[in-house]
């Protein structure tokens, strides 16, 4: 039989109480502010196993289970999505892996936001309606349709912190997502249809047939905006799948997730999220964010108020979380991560990073830190290792050793 808690001395049955309590903590920890749903990522994942990798290893490299790998509905942090690809095109070796996974996507992967446009009337309506619910995929990235001269313009934009943190991972989606578009089009219309013209931010690569394989057509680089461009009269095309009732009911369950999930949004997180995808080598300040929200300052800091905290509270538990990401790159000194972040001086920042944590910038930067741990060091709390440890320390009567940590 196991041991009853009867049998436990009082100094176990304390440590229990202790794991109990923070195991609680560590589990209702709210999803990452910045977010992708994993059903994007599995196939990239998927891909990699595919040419030989230990799947086992992949996903930990990447700091997830196989068993949330298979939860639809799991979600993934920024760091997690540039280590996927990261991860994938080292196992791969291939430098066009986005743009060579869009050729196998399908609308399954995009669950309900897939089959309506499966189900719309014409090619048009499928995209248009796939951007107004985008949002429930990820908020990592947006997207946006513009008719205009005759011509049907396809934009796709990764927020700035992916060009900040991984401009390789930023370049990898916004391939995929233009070599799906032009995917799609075909599933959906049954057409072979490719684009005028694509225009990307990046360089240049020294190699286009990739390019000119897959769209077609060789794209401009080194423009201010990643955007697709089609003739208008072939978006304008039915799809072979049109199914008005499906449709009808497909949207009006995708509308109401929207509604839930604005619903479950804090002001205070709109704001949070408003910062940091607005951020680009410096933090955006309340003047920009009120006008970004179409608010005047004033009704910004109230409705706050309403969330008890302020505008310069959540831009510093905004300053912690970009302080944590950016201490994992090893290309960035504690000096200038600090100035990115707005310290006119590095020993101010090392003292609130010190205030916030209970670490030092470079005790944080000297060792990798998985998503869970970084969540756990923002709120104060000891990482999974330090607490067990603590405890064995404290079960071995052992209890003065400090706990790392602000504690609660």
């Amino acid at each position: 039989m196991g041991q009853s808690w009867r049998d436990l001395s009082h100094r176990q049955v304390v440590s229990c109480a202790f794991k109990v309590t923070f195991y609680a903590k560590l589990n209702s920890m709210e999803k990452p502010e910045l977010w992708s749903s994993m059903s994007f990522l599995r196939n990239v994942v998927l891909a990699a196993e595919r040419k030989g990798g230990d799947l086992t290893e992949i996903c930990r490299d990447i700091g997830i289970t196989k068993a949330q790998l298979e939860t639809p509905d799991a979600m993934i942090d920024m760091q997690q999505s540039i280590r996927v690809w990261d991860t994938c095109i080292r196992i791969t070796g291939d430098p066009f892996l986005g743009l060579h996974l869009g050729e196998t996507t399908s609308p399954a992967l995009a669950g309900m936001v897939g089959y309506l446009m499966e189900s719309s009337p014409d090619l048009l309506t499928a995209f248009q309606t796939a951007t107004q619910f985008y949002r429930l995929l990820t908020n990592m990235t947006d997207i946006r349709v513009e008719i205009k001269d005759q011509e049907f313009r396809y934009y796709i934009e990764p927020i700035e912190l992916w060009y900040q943190y991984s401009p390789e991972a930023a370049r990898q989606i916004v391939e995929h997502m233009v070599s799906a578009f032009v995917h799609m089009v075909k599933l959906l219309s049954g057409r072979a249809l490719f684009p005028l013209r694509l225009s990307l931010r990046f360089n240049r690569p020294g190699d286009l047939s990739a390019y000119q394989r897959v769209l077609r057509c060789e794209p401009a680089f080194s423009q201010s905006q990643n955007c697709l461009v089609y003739r208008l009269r072939d978006i304008q095309l039915p799809t072979i799948g049109h199914n008005p009732a499906l449709n009808r009911l497909l949207k009006s369950l995708l509308e109401q997730e929207m509604q839930k999930a604005r619903q479950r949004q804090s002001f205070s997180s709109e704001v949070r999220y408003m910062i940091l995808r607005e951020y680009n080598t410096q933090l955006p300040q309340l003047q920009f964010i009120a006008d970004k929200m179409n608010l005047s300052t004033r009704s910004l800091q109230r409705k706050l108020q309403a969330d008890s905290t302020s505008f310069q509270q959540v831009l510093d538990s905004v300053k912690q979380e970009l302080a944590m990401n950016m201490l994992q790159d090893k290309n960035l000194t504690v000096n200038e991560i600090a100035y990115r972040l707005g310290y006119a001086e590095p020993s101010v920042f090392r003292r609130a990073f010190k205030k916030w944590t209970g670490f030092s910038p470079r005790k944080i930067g000297s060792e990798p830190t998985n998503p869970e741990n970084r969540a756990l060091i923002l709120k104060g709390l000891p990482t999974r290792k330090d607490f067990d440890e603590y405890v064995q320390d404290f079960e071995s009567n052992n209890a003065d050793r400090k706990l790392p940590g602000r504690g609660e």
